[in-house]
């Protein structure tokens, strides 16, 4: 909370005076049924279009993604990791390689990932770049949104979002990044290379945005910022379906081992270790002993409290704040769902865009 507050507000100015130049990155593996909005939103964007380009890296797409690209014409370049790759690597996850191939092509210093599945508002890389010019930090992380929230599973999925975005921007703020978006994060180029990009955790499917913002947080601590700017949001789809949602969730999750600070791994083991306590207390230690039911409920009761506390500010920065109603259901649901997630994380696999990945 502390470092959410801490985080200083943005708006966009309408002229910014220096346009650096930029790459966009987007890395996409079967995504024909969302790209072409992905791509018309930045290509609308009011940033020079002679100061930015943007890089499209195919992951072995099985679908018409290729063809929904070719649409576009010279408007992006377009990469192909067949080209580059092995075939036996369309069967692995291979964003970290997508961005590294994009990065290595890039003619630009500044590189701004997002995500195939994502739309973009027409003041993203501006709002992303007046935060670049005023603090200069070498990665930036931005917020991320859902566009469908009707109902209370969707609103549910919501909360989680919000509540991780919040622990991205309040973790950095306080100099203990534990979370960063793949869908929005700008990097310098000079600083990627420097420290070898994903050298060292390039086998690891997931974790292209964590993994690259410890490597340069322990090089430089000053160097990770938030932009806290409604401008800046990445814009995406909710999961469709539970087991979606699971393997997604599944797959974010199943990095937290390989943190390279070790800060980090401390907060996120205490964090795990408290949802179980109250979990266990609340459904299954009071059927040896009542008096475990009553230190679940303290638990329980903290929780809420605090998160109501965190929940307000950053629920009205996303223009959500009649979500709080939710708060106790949803606290609830989230007590049970992070306590099973733990262990699907260490032990399961899960699938992603097709692949099945194994841990």
């Amino acid at each position: 909370m502390k470092g959410w507050l801490k985080t200083p507000n943005q708006n966009t100015k309408k002229e910014l005076g220096v346009y650096l130049g930029i790459s966009v990155v987007i890395s996409v593996r079967n995504e024909e049924a969302n790209i072409k909005a992905c791509i018309e939103s930045i290509l609308k964007q009011d940033y020079p279009k002679s100061t930015f380009e943007l890089i499209v890296v195919n992951d072995f797409s099985t679908d018409n993604t290729l063809e929904v690209l070719a649409g576009f014409g010279d408007q992006i370049k377009v990469y192909k990791l067949s080209e580059h790759l092995a075939s036996e690597a369309k069967f692995t996850a291979n964003k970290k390689k997508a961005i590294t191939l994009a990065v290595k092509e890039a003619k630009y210093d500044l590189i701004l990932c997002g995500d195939g599945d994502c739309v973009y508002g027409e003041r993203w890389i501006s709002s992303m770049m007046q935060y670049y010019h005023k603090y200069h930090k070498k990665f930036i992380s931005g917020p991320v949104d859902y566009y469908d929230t009707k109902g209370f599973w969707k609103n549910f999925l919501l909360m989680d979002l919000v509540a991780m975005i919040g622990v991205t921007a309040g973790s950095i703020g306080q100099k203990k990044p534990v979370m960063a978006s793949g869908a929005n994060m700008l990097f310098e180029k000079k600083s990627f290379l420097e420290l070898g990009g994903y050298t060292g955790n390039e086998n690891i499917a997931s974790g292209d945005d964590v993994f690259l913002m410890q490597k340069i947080f322990l090089n430089d601590s000053n160097a990770v910022g938030f932009v806290k700017n409604a401008d800046a949001f990445a814009r995406t789809q909710s999961p469709a379906s539970f087991s979606e949602f699971l393997n997604q969730r599944i797959r974010w999750t199943s990095k937290s081992g390989n943190m390279m600070d070790f800060r980090v791994k401390a907060i996120l083991v205490f964090n795990y270790l408290f949802y179980l306590s109250c979990f266990t207390s609340l459904f299954i230690l009071p059927w040896f002993d009542l008096l475990f039911l009553a230190f679940g409920c303290l638990l329980l009761a903290l929780k809420i409290l605090i998160d109501i506390l965190f929940f307000g500010n950053i629920l009205a920065f996303y223009n959500k704040s009649s979500l709080l109603k939710w708060i106790v259901p949803m606290e609830i649901i989230h007590i049970i769902y992070v306590s099973f997630m733990g262990v699907l994380a260490i032990f399961g696999s899960y699938t992603w865009k097709g692949r099945n990945v194994k841990k």
